[in-house]
């Protein structure tokens, strides 16, 4: 349960940088597509993730 808390607060706060990111585009006039923002925000949070967790089945014996 610990890690499912620590996944969801991880990719909360990756989404509250993007929204911030994305309003500041907005106010000086650049338009970022939703594709990209969308596949990084993920690929962003796992590797946060694995980093915090240390998960030991990652690591070389």
């Amino acid at each position: 349960m610990k890690n499912v808390i620590k996944g969801a607060v991880i990719t909360l706060g990756i989404l509250v940088v993007l929204i911030v990111v994305n309003i500041l585009c907005n106010k000086a006039g650049h338009e970022l597509n939703s594709l990209y923002t969308g596949v990084i925000t993920p690929i962003i949070a796992m590797a946060i993730y694995d980093k915090l967790t240390g998960n030991p089945s990652n690591k070389k014996a």
